[in-house]
């Protein structure tokens, strides 16, 4: 009998229709907050990729034959025209995954009432797309991405072919830049997106509080990447 092999990890464009259970996994395994909270998470940051740009989208393969997703990285070309499409067609297959609109009209607090807020997010997310008070970011980075990949395939070189993979799509489709938006105190997650060849974005973002170019508030810093 032959040796056994070691299942070889690899990049895939996203097949959206046998990938989503996995992407819904992996975006609420980090547990960032509590249910029902963290299932809400994954409807905000990977599920309507999958729906309205997934050419843009790509995964990590586990490379056993069974087709399971252990990482992704989602994007769009344009948050402009994203945020536009999410209105239109993403919004209105909402209550399929069981949610329904909360009451606009206040504003839930991140502290006081978290899964509130996301809800908002969910049936309101043009400010977390378009950043109308600083237009020089989308001017010159229209594209934006959320990359996440399950703990034990991280640190393992894979972040970075998504990224990679990612990125040529957008050079292919001649996207000028991308941005994504951080945690601001994930210090690990900084040192690889600089090693990918991300930047903070150069903007005093919070009124000169932190007096740090690219730390839009203690929860988020913005980075950046030119492709051509």
């Amino acid at each position: 009998m032959g040796a056994s092999t070691t299942p070889q990890p690899f990049v895939r464009p996203l097949r959206p229709s046998t990938d989503r259970d996995s992407i819904i996994h992996i975006t609420a395994a980090p547990s960032l907050c509590h249910e029902p909270a963290v299932s809400i998470v994954p409807y905000i940051w990977a599920v309507p990729y999958t729906l309205l740009t997934p050419e843009y989208s790509f995964v990590l393969d586990v490379g056993d034959g069974t087709g399971t997703a252990v990482g992704y990285i989602l994007g769009t070309p344009s948050n402009k025209e994203f945020a536009a499409r999410y209105r239109q067609e993403y919004i209105p297959v909402l209550s399929r995954y069981g949610y329904t609109p909360p009451d606009l009209n206040t504003t839930a607090s991140w502290d006081e009432d978290l899964p509130g807020t996301l809800r908002q997010i969910l049936y309101s997310p043009e400010a977390e797309l378009l950043h109308s008070d600083f237009p020089d970011l989308l001017k010159e980075y229209p594209a934006h991405l959320h990359i996440d990949i399950l703990p034990e395939y991280q640190r393992m070189g894979f972040g970075k072919n998504l990224m990679e993979a990612f990125c040529e799509k957008l050079r292919h489709d001649e996207v000028g830049g991308v941005h994504l938006i951080m945690a601001g105190d994930n210090v690990e997650a900084e040192k690889f997106y600089g090693k990918v060849g991300f930047r903070r974005f150069p903007m005093i973002l919070d009124g000169g509080a932190s007096k740090e170019q690219g730390r839009h508030s203690n929860t988020s810093i913005w980075l950046v990447r030119k492709l051509v």
